[in-house]
């Protein structure tokens, strides 16, 4: 397996087809994980995790069983078949459908949830992409300045770290500067916490950069529902009442200055579905497989605890770093993201994963199989499980 270039980086981000693109970026993160393994003794470095992650965003961006999960989930709604039947009192294109499935059915057309799943699928592959090209860049950029022993000076650093940009995340890249310095000064440290420490610092300050310029994908993303769905009021009274009762009904709620009970129980109806479709959005986006068949529910408190040697912390900038990112420091309790729409919920699952899979092996372990590997790289959809 060769070293990925920041050409090999920048091919791959420049892939056209968001599904080709994901799987050869999964693939980049793993060779890059393996390529930094030897300069940090052994334990993850970022791209480590990032192959999981990107792998999970894989299936929003396949956006796998999406439709089915929404229908089953739109179909089984005491609540929405409550609504849609106060509707159709109010429509005799309604009234001629047979049955309540075929009601559904008829309002599952109009408001085709497939254009908000594609439009989320369209957030997560952007962000995907930026992410790669940006710090899958950098860990290219690093391993092709340092390839070995003799490479490690302080000239080399000092000069690979002045070509960040200065400040925080989005715009500067001062985290990411840090964290290249601290994977540097892991050769330097005797003992094999402080190197723990160190390595497992530069991992969460790159992530806590990452997820703030992820921040714009991820509310694109969840919030794909609402827009999608802002003006579909409209679009279902031209389906549902004739072109000539709705001029008048539009003529006598401008007398009355407000909704109609058909207007009212429409947007019962839209809110409905926009929360059923940002609760399915939302569960795929919130699960993150971790080999060997551990399935992680991100709004749910890690089970695992930190490994022994990284239960306290002693280095100094680290523990600055925890005081912003964990409220609960010295534990996994209230690990779980509430809204992984939120910054502060995101990163705070993030640094507990981090450290609680630090000491993982299988985290190691390829996400395709060789022949699936050789199909990508020539640019096509491998067969099986991805």
């Amino acid at each position: 397996m060769s070293t990925p270039t920041v050409e090999n980086v920048t091919r791959i981000a420049g892939i056209n087809d968001p599904v080709i693109r994901n799987l050869n970026i999964t693939q980049g993160y793993f060779e890059l994980s393996k390529a930094m393994s030897r300069y940090t003794a052994g334990n993850p470095n970022w791209c480590t995790f990032a192959v999981w992650a990107s792998k999970q965003a894989g299936q929003t961006i396949r956006k796998e069983d999406f439709s089915r999960t929404f229908q089953n989930a739109f179909h089984n709604s005491p609540e929405i078949t409550f609504i849609l039947n106060t509707i159709a009192q109010f429509s005799e294109v309604i009234k001629r459908l047979p049955e309540v499935k075929a009601i559904n059915d008829f309002f599952l057309k109009i408001i085709n949830p497939d254009d908000a799943f594609e439009h989320s699928a369209h957030a997560v592959a952007e962000g995907n992409k930026i992410v790669f090209s940006e710090i899958g860049g950098e860990f290219a950029r690093f391993l092709s300045v340092f390839k070995s022993e003799q490479d490690f000076t302080e000239e080399n650093i000092n000069q690979f770290c002045a070509a960040f940009k200065p400040g925080d995340p989005p715009g500067g890249q001062q985290m990411l500067s840090d964290a290249f310095n601290s994977y540097y000064q892991v050769r330097l440290q005797n003992d094999s916490k402080s190197k723990m420490e160190l390595i497992l610092y530069a991992d969460l300050l790159i992530g806590y950069h990452e997820q703030t310029r992820l921040q714009p994908q991820i509310a694109d993303a969840l919030n794909a529902p609402l827009i999608c769905l802002d003006n579909m009021r409209t679009t279902i009274l031209r389906e549902i009442i004739p072109g000539f009762w709705r001029r008048i009904r539009h003529y006598i709620a401008s007398l009355l200055k407000r909704k109609l009970p058909l207007d009212d129980a429409i947007d019962k109806f839209l809110e409905l579905v926009k929360h059923e479709m940002r609760e399915v959005i939302t569960e795929f986006m919130m699960t993150l497989y971790v080999p060997v068949n551990q399935i992680l529910k991100l709004g749910q408190d890690l089970k695992a605890g930190f490994p022994e040697e990284l239960k306290t912390i002693k280095n100094s900038k680290f523990n600055e770093l925890l005081k912003i990112i964990d409220p609960t420091p010295d534990n996994v309790k209230e690990s779980g993201a509430e809204d992984w729409g939120n910054l502060s919920d995101r990163i705070h699952f993030i640094a507990d994963f981090f450290r609680s899979y630090f000491k993982h092996p299988q985290l190691y372990n390829s996400p395709f199989t060789d022949e699936q590997v050789k199909v990508l790289k020539d640019g096509k959809k491998p067969e099986g499980k991805l």
